[in-house]
């Protein structure tokens, strides 16, 4: 049975049961109210009577008397029926109807010779006081009266009574399955959700089962199958885990063999090569070292996915500018591209020298490569608000306005030929990692600005 079906019967069931409680007890409460007031009026109507005729008879043959003439009924209400009995249960007068014996209230007060059994109808009130006359009894009075009329005013309130429950249960209804359905509805999009998430998750064939009819029972199996695909789309990633851990390994050591082989060799034309040729080739083992090592980061990527540095310490932008430009001076002459380089001597930064050296090496080769013949491009050091500021500054035809917002990412590509798209993202990893901020001068012109802010350095700092 569907959850909505289920809350609205139980709803409506609640409110017809409670109506129901509610109407029992306002008509029994008023039976009990209307049996009292009925009560007390006839022992009141009971006590006058009964005083009246043992004003007018002072001797059970008085009283004999006045019974036959019907004393004093004219005095009580309509409805109401009197008889007299002697003290001995003998019947003086009243309506032959009601009986030729005493009721159980008047029984209580006559004295008969043999045991008289009790006249009494049960759709019938009775009361009874005796009749005195000089402190002696001479007689009992009986007053009766109908509970009819009190039955059916009764009737009518349980009548009533269900009536209103049955009204009240048919809007109950309405009230009842609108309510169901708002607090089944976001169960049921959520047994939907977790249902369409299993089925991503799904990395086999599904268990068979009788159909789930109700939304509980639906999200219940919809968990179950999304629980079990997680696991085993947890255990893939565990595969794939295994299987990058591999791939890494492999890969650094293919890559470091021949870099080794390029380090050994350099080494040995250093020792043989003429003293012109030192600088250049000191100048490859270098290098060659930094590729080395870059190629050790690059192959240990850390588990969050951002970068983080395998050496610190304290870093002169002077000199690190300097040894770029004059890497790149070649390139820039033949590319007709007049290169500056500004650096202010006394700023350091605390970082990775090599990263650093890799940050600036983008910007500067898509510098070159964006200026055309007869351009510049500048590399300038500062202290700025208490920082350091590297610029890299050409007079090419700048960042497209539609794509300033988009340069950072990855895949992102300008129009330079030779670019990958990930330049600019790397040069902005490298640059959070040292606690600073890269960003596009966007009102320089012409060309482009790539500025890099760096806290300025205080001390050899180890490897956090």
């Amino acid at each position: 049975m569907p959850l909505t079906l289920r809350l609205s019967l139980t709803y409506l069931l609640l409110t017809l049961v409670g109506l129901l409680l509610l109407g029992a007890g306002f008509v029994t409460l008023a039976g009990g109210y209307l049996s009292g007031q009925r009560a007390q009026s006839l022992d009141a109507q009971a006590e006058i009577y009964a005083a009246l005729i043992g004003e007018l008879a002072d001797s059970p043959q008085a009283l004999q008397g006045l019974a036959a003439g019907g004393v004093g009924r004219e005095l009580l209400p309509a409805g109401t029926a009197a008889r007299l009995f002697s003290t001995g249960g003998a019947l003086l007068s009243g309506e032959p109807a009601l009986g030729p014996f005493p009721s159980r209230p008047a029984l209580a007060l006559v004295r008969p010779a043999l045991p008289l059994p009790a006249s009494q109808a049960a759709d019938r009130s009775y009361t009874a006081r005796a009749v005195t006359s000089g402190g002696q009894t001479i007689g009992v009075v009986e007053l009766s009266r109908s509970s009819a009329e009190d039955q059916r005013l009764l009737s009518s309130l349980r009548a009533l009574t269900i009536q209103a429950a049955l009204a009240a249960g048919a809007v109950m209804a309405l009230a009842s399955l609108l309510v169901a359905r708002s607090i089944a509805s976001p169960i049921l999009r959520q047994s939907r959700r977790a249902e369409r998430l299993s089925h991503e998750f799904d990395t086999g064939p599904r268990q068979s089962g009788p159909p789930q009819r109700d939304e509980i029972g639906r999200l219940a199996a919809s968990l179950d199958a999304l629980e079990s695909g997680l696991r085993a789309y947890t255990a893939r990633i565990g595969e794939l885990e295994q299987s990058r851990t591999r791939f890494y390994r492999s890969v650094s050591h293919d890559l470091r063999t021949p870099l080794t082989a390029i380090s050994g060799t350099l080494e040995n034309l250093i020792d043989s090569a003429p003293a012109e040729q030192q600088p250049a080739l000191a100048t490859l083992d270098a290098e060659a070292r930094r590729l080395a090592r870059l190629v050790d980061d690059l192959l240990r990527p850390p588990d969050d996915g951002r970068m983080l540095l395998s050496r610190r310490a304290q870093v002169h932008l002077a000199p690190l500018a300097d040894e770029i430009c004059a890497l790149l001076a070649g390139r820039a002459h033949r590319a007709g591209v007049a290169l500056r380089c500004l650096a202010d001597d006394a700023l350091s930064v605390s970082g990775d020298r090599d990263r650093l050296k890799q940050a600036l090496l983008n910007l500067l080769d898509n510098a070159l490569r964006a200026t055309p013949p007869g351009g510049s491009v500048a590399l300038t050091v500062a202290r700025a608000d208490g920082q350091a500021q590297i610029s890299v500054a050409d007079s090419g035809p700048g960042i497209p306005a539609a794509l300033r917002a988009q340069i950072w990412e990855r895949g992102v590509r300008g129009d330079s030929p030779g670019s990958s798209g990930l330049g600019l993202a790397i040069v902005r990893e490298i640059v959070i990692a040292h606690g600073g901020e890269a960003y596009l001068d966007a009102d320089h012109r012409p060309g482009a600005r790539i500025v890099i802010e760096l806290p300025l350095g205080r001390a050899e700092e180890p490897i956090p």
